[in-house]
């Protein structure tokens, strides 16, 4: 979804996806991206068709999800919707809370701490190959630069397994750390 998407346009396709996803589904882009994939002559090409046809097969509810929690508030108040008819249609109380519909407000209203964003999502394995592409010595914060994401919790988790399986090891706080808070720890490959 793009991130124009209109408020009522918003609302209307995540109630939908929460009533039933495959309602959400466009056949005709389905046969256009199996059609290209069974036509493609070169690896990549068929590559990429499958992996468009993958995503046109499911719609993204994550996606869809944050479009309403970005338009659902001021959607409801332009056409005064009470947060109960959002509950009755099957809106997760979590999300009605995130989209400001509780009666508290939305996340990032409150203070700059909670408009940042997530780390993007990053499997363990991933976390872990990754080390072998950092400098001997690293931190938990280097770890997560080169994999592309990964929160603190599941960063901590791919080291520990990394130094239970005898491949890293701690070293402790890095030594000429000056910044806010406590030193990073340092781990070192062996």
């Amino acid at each position: 979804m793009p991130e124009n998407t209109n408020p009522e346009d918003a609302v209307r396709r995540y109630l939908t996806f929460l009533d039933d996803p495959s309602k959400l589904i466009d056949q005709t882009a389905i046969k256009r991206a199996e059609t290209a994939a069974n036509n493609a002559k070169d690896p990549l090409q068929r590559l990429h068709a499958l992996a468009e046809l993958a995503q046109v097969r499911s719609a993204d509810g994550e996606q869809l999800r944050r479009d309403f929690v970005r338009n659902a508030k001021r959607y409801a108040d332009e056409q005064g919707i009470p947060p109960t008819a959002f509950r009755e249609m099957g809106v997760p109380g979590d999300v009605l809370a995130e989209a400001g519909l509780d009666g508290t407000p939305r996340r990032g209203q409150v203070t700059a701490a909670a408009s940042r964003q997530r780390a993007p999502r990053v499997p363990l394995e991933r976390l872990k190959a990754a080390v072998n592409r950092l400098p001997k010595q690293f931190t938990l914060s280097d770890l997560g630069e080169k994999a592309g994401g990964g929160s603190p919790a599941t960063l901590r988790k791919a080291v520990d397994e990394l130094i239970s399986e005898g491949k890293v090891t701690r070293i402790g706080p890095k030594s000429d750390y000056s910044g806010r808070g406590r030193a990073p720890i340092v781990y070192q490959v062996k």
